[in-house]
């Protein structure tokens, strides 16, 4: 029988079948790298039940660090990354998601939360403005809201548009500590502390399950929830996949495809595209100081 993950811890795993059953099973061997909402083979007529496989999959999405590497999700449709202006969100963090969806074919949309604060928002607005031709070409959509307004009465705007963006699709939910995430969920989904809690008791984890990714049904689709962060390490993409999140770059470049070098790393290169249209203000200086940020630090 087939399954599909929900949620893992250890040498357990919480799944659900084609006809909607949960169980909790345990691991066959060591030899599995389990991930939310991997597909698996399951024998149910052990107890509890065991995972004897794992199916192919059409993406994985990690962040890395120098020596450890953190498996967020596998099988993923798109992406939500939630941003706030309080606390201001870091350009370098939302630029790191970006690159690491993409480098797996993960489309998504940007959520700027906690709109109600008019101050905080314009200043995110500001920041995110530099964002403004990668999400276009890109074709990511950028909407507004606030999960858990302060200003009494106040109507987010763009609700129903996201509802339409999750629907039908697997959502993996990313975003860095203090952004409202969790919010937002819960916000979306109403009964999500309910669902994860169930989760956590079969798992026998309590806490801990916030560290690990776990996904829940929400508008005929899934979402998968992440733990917040404030790394997001990319030491498992190459400088050619990295560049997939920056594609005004091949925009800038032109018919010719690339700078005077092909391995130009818009530095101190001569002839470099990148740098020129830095100068004459057809991209914002700011992503030429990300993009430097990322390939050094990868």
């Amino acid at each position: 029988m087939q399954a599909r993950l929900l949620s893992h811890h250890g040498r357990q795993a919480w799944v659900i079948d084609h006809q909607g059953q949960h169980h909790l099973c345990v691991y066959k061997g060591r030899d599995q790298e389990p991930m939310t909402n991997d597909w698996v083979d399951i024998d149910t007529t052990l107890t509890p039940a065991v995972i004897t496989g794992q199916l192919p999959r059409k993406n994985a999405l990690y962040r890395s660090e120098a020596h450890r590497t953190k498996a967020l999700a596998a099988n993923i449709d798109q992406a939500m990354i939630v941003i706030s202006g309080d606390p201001l969100f870091s350009d370098e963090l939302l630029a790191r998601m970006i690159c690491a969806c993409v480098a797996e074919g993960i489309s998504g949309v940007v959520v700027l939360n906690k709109i109600d604060l008019s101050e905080s928002t314009e200043r995110a607005r500001q920041q995110l403005s530099a964002f403004s031709e990668c999400l276009r070409l890109l074709d990511w959509r950028l909407l507004e809201l606030a999960a858990k307004p302060k200003t009494p009465g106040f109507v987010p705007p763009d609700k129903m548009e996201l509802i339409a963006q999750l629907q039908h699709k697997t959502t993996v939910v990313l975003g860095q500590s203090g952004m409202g995430k969790s919010s937002l969920l819960n916000w979306l989904v109403p009964g999500l502390n309910a669902q994860t809690q169930e989760i956590s008791r079969a798992l026998q984890t309590g806490r801990h399950t916030t560290t690990a990714s776990r996904m829940v049904a929400a508008h005929e689709g899934w979402l998968i929830d992440t733990p917040g962060f404030q790394l997001f390490g990319l030491h498992h993409l190459s400088e050619s996949q990295l560049a997939l999140g920056f594609p005004e770059w091949a925009l800038a470049q032109g018919p010719a495809g690339r700078c005077r070098f092909a391995n130009c790393h818009h530095d101190n290169e001569p002839g470099c595209l990148i740098k020129q249209a830095i100068a004459d203000g057809s991209l914002p200086a700011r992503r030429l100081a990300l993009w430097h940020h990322l390939i050094r630090a990868s």
